[in-house]
């Protein structure tokens, strides 16, 4: 489980083993029980929205589960060097 923080009394724990257990889908035909990291059909159960501490892009946090910077978009995190903060 990851802790990501809203606000400055708000977080949400979020699932880092798989897209799916953070969804809201009851029944998915595309959930096979294997680990998902991508799926277009991804609908959260409680929508949340952050800005990038990198680039400035606004991310829905829940789609960012398995980030190692939960301040950071899936973009972000993907590349190997640091973001000045400003």
């Amino acid at each position: 489980m990851g802790r990501v923080q809203i606000r400055d009394n708000v977080w949400i724990k979020l699932s880092r083993r798989s897209m799916c257990d953070n969804c809201s889908a009851e029944l998915c035909v595309y959930n096979t029980g294997k680990r998902v990291t991508e799926c277009d059909r991804f609908t959260p159960a409680l929508t949340a929205f952050k800005q990038c501490a990198c680039c400035g892009a606004v991310f829905e946090v829940s789609s960012n589960s398995q980030a190692l910077d939960y301040d950071r978009c899936a973009e972000c995190n993907r590349h190997d060097w640091l973001c000045a903060r400003v």
